[in-house]
C-alpha cells in the first residue's frame, strides 16, 4: 500500500516484524516468587552501564536509577537507617499514560533513597516493564478495572502487604487505586500517604447517583490521604471548588519525559521540514469514547473529501477500532486514512507526522501531547481547560468539542496554510521545554516522599 511514500511503508514492515515489543527486548528475565529482583540483564529502553540491553536511557549502575547518579557508599547500617520504603498501586497492568508516569517516576530516583515497590494487575506490558527495571512487583490478582465484589480481598490484600512491609509511604494513582489503597494505608499507619490524580473520569456524562457515589468516594479518599498531586491546575481548581479537598493538601506537578527521550525529540523538532506535497495529520491514542474517536474519524473523512493534499495516520487499537475501519471504508478512504495498529516505538511515526491531533472528551496531562510539541508538531485539540494549559494559538489550534465541522475545516485550514503551522509546531517546542521539566518533576515527589516520618 502506497502512503506517504517508502518512509511509510518502511515504517509499517518494521512495525509488523518487530520481535521485540516496542523499544523493549526482555533477554534473561529471571523471576524469584511474589517479587522480581534486581539484577536483570535487560531494562526497557534503559540501559544500565555493564548491561547488555541498550536504547534510549542509561542507567548509572545498579544502585542508581535514573535521574540522581549515586554518590559514595554507605553502610548496610546507614541503608537501613535513612531508605524510605515506597509502594506504587497501580491498577491496570497496560502502558497507558498513568502507568508511564510511575515508571517515569520511579527512573528519577535514587535507590540509595527509596526501597520501590509496585502492585498492580499481572500480566501486561507495565508489569514487564516494572521486572525489566528490576523493580520489586507485587501481584493484585483479584483487582478490577470496574467495581466489583473482588474489590474486598483486594483491600485486604493491600492491608496486608501494607502490614507486612511497613512502607513509609504508600503512593496511590487514579480513583479505584486512590480510594482502596489509601483507606488500606490508613489503617496500616502508613506515615505518609499520597494520591495522584490523573483525570475525573467520573465527571463525564455520569448519572446524577453515580456521579454522587463517586464524588462521594473521592472525598472519603482525599481525607484519607496527605497530599493529593493533579498534574494540571484547571484539575486542582476544580476539585477545591467542588469540595473535594483541602486546599493545603492540593498540589500541582506537571508531567515530564526523562531527558533522554525529551533530547530525542527535539532533535526532530530540530531537523523537522515542511512537507513538499503531502500533509499528514497523526495521533497516537486508544479507539475508545474517552479519545472521541468516531468524531475524530468522520471529520478526518469529509475532510479528505474536500482537500487533496490531506493524509492521516492514526496509530493506536481499542473497542472502536474495527468500526472506524468500516466508517473509513464506507468513505472510500482507505488508502488516505490509515490505522497500523499501536506500535510503542513512536518516534519514527513523530518523524512522518505534519500535524498532530488529540480530540478528546476528557485529559489530565498526556504524554502524547507532550512528546508530540517536544517534536516539534503543531497540535489540534478539543477545548478542554486542562489540553488549553499545554495548547494556546501560538502553539496550535483549538476546536470546539463535538464540533465536526469545524474540525474537518481546520484540517483544511492547515493544509491550505502550513507556514502557519510550521510555525506554530517551532513555538510549540519551547513551550513544552519550559513547562514539564522532568527535574522539577522528580524533586518535587523526592521532597515529599522525604517528608515521611
Amino acid at each position: 500500500m502506497k502512503f506517504g511514500g517508502k518512509e511509510i511503508a518502511r515504517l509499517e514492515v518494521e512495525r509488523r516484524g518487530r520481535r521485540s515489543s516496542g523499544f523493549c527486548e526482555r533477554r534473561g528475565r529471571r523471576s524469584s516468587g511474589l517479587y522480581e529482583r534486581r539484577g536483570h540483564r535487560s531494562s526497557g529502553f534503559y540501559e544500565r552501564r555493564g548491561s547488555r540491553s541498550s536504547g534510549f536511557y542509561e542507567r548509572r549502575g545498579n544502585r542508581s536509577s535514573g535521574f540522581y547518579e549515586r554518590r559514595g557508599r554507605r553502610s548496610s547500617e546507614d541503608k537501613r537507617i535513612e531508605m524510605k520504603k515506597v509502594l506504587h498501586i497501580q491498577l491496570l497492568p497496560i502502558l497507558s499514560g498513568v502507568q508511564r508516569f510511575s515508571l517515569h517516576l520511579l527512573d528519577g530516583l535514587d535507590s540509595n533513597e527509596f526501597d520501590v515497590q509496585v502492585a498492580c494487575k499481572p500480566n501486561g506490558e507495565f508489569v514487564d516493564e516494572i521486572k525489566a527495571r528490576g523493580y520489586q512487583y507485587i501481584p493484585l490478582p483479584t483487582f478490577r478495572h470496574q467495581i466489583c465484589f473482588g474489590d474486598i480481598f483486594t483491600f485486604f490484600h493491600l492491608l496486608y502487604i501494607i502490614k507486612k512491609h511497613r512502607f513509609d509511604i504508600v503512593h496511590t494513582n487514579a480513583s479505584k487505586p486512590g480510594f482502596l489503597g489509601r483507606l488500606a494505608a490508613r489503617l496500616g499507619k502508613v506515615p505518609l500517604i499520597i494520591h495522584t490524580t490523573h483525570t475525573f473520569p467520573f465527571l463525564e456524562q455520569q448519572k446524577p447517583i453515580t456521579y454522587k457515589f463517586f464524588t462521594t468516594l473521592e472525598r472519603i479518599g482525599n481525607r484519607l490521604g496527605d497530599y493529593n498531586i493533579f498534574v494540571n491546575n484547571s484539575d486542582r481548581l476544580k476539585s477545591l471548588k467542588m469540595g473535594l479537598i483541602k486546599p493545603e493538601k492540593a498540589i500541582t506537578i506537571y508531567n515530564a519525559l526523562p531527558p533522554t527521550l525529551a533530547t530525542a525529540l527535539q532533535e526532530i523538532a530540530q531537523n523537522r521540514k515542511k512537507p513538499e506535497q503531502e500533509i499528514i495529520i497523526g495521533s497516537t491514542l486508544r479507539f475508545c469514547p474517552q479519545k472521541n474517536v468516531i468524531n475524530l474519524i468522520t471529520a478526518s473523512c469529509n475532510a479528505c473529501l474536500q482537500e487533496q493534499k490531506l493524509k492521516f495516520i492514526y496509530l493506536g487499537e481499542g473497542e472502536y477500532y474495527e468500526l472506524c475501519k468500516a466508517i473509513i471504508h464506507s468513505y472510500g478512504l482507505d488508502e488516505r486514512i490509515l490505522l497500523p495498529g499501536w506500535d510503542k516505538n513512536v518516534l519514527p511515526w513523530l518523524k512522518v507526522f505534519n500535524v498532530f491531533v488529540l480530540y478528546s472528551r476528557w485529559e489530565a496531562m498526556p504524554f502524547s501531547i507532550i512528546e508530540a510539541m517536544h517534536s516539534g508538531l503543531p497540535i489540534i485539540v478539543s477545548d478542554l481547560p486542562s489540553l488549553l494549559e499545554l495548547v494556546d494559538s501560538q502553539t496550535g489550534y483549538i476546536v470546539p468539542l463535538d464540533n465536526n465541522a469545524e474540525l474537518a475545516k481546520t484540517f483544511i485550514e492547515i493544509a491550505q496554510d502550513f507556514e502557519t503551522a510550521y510555525r506554530k509546531g517551532k513555538e510549540a517546542a519551547k513551550k513544552i521545554a519550559a513547562i514539564c521539566s522532568y527535574e522539577k518533576m522528580v524533586n518535587a515527589y523526592r521532597e515529599l516522599y522525604l517528608s515521611a516520618k
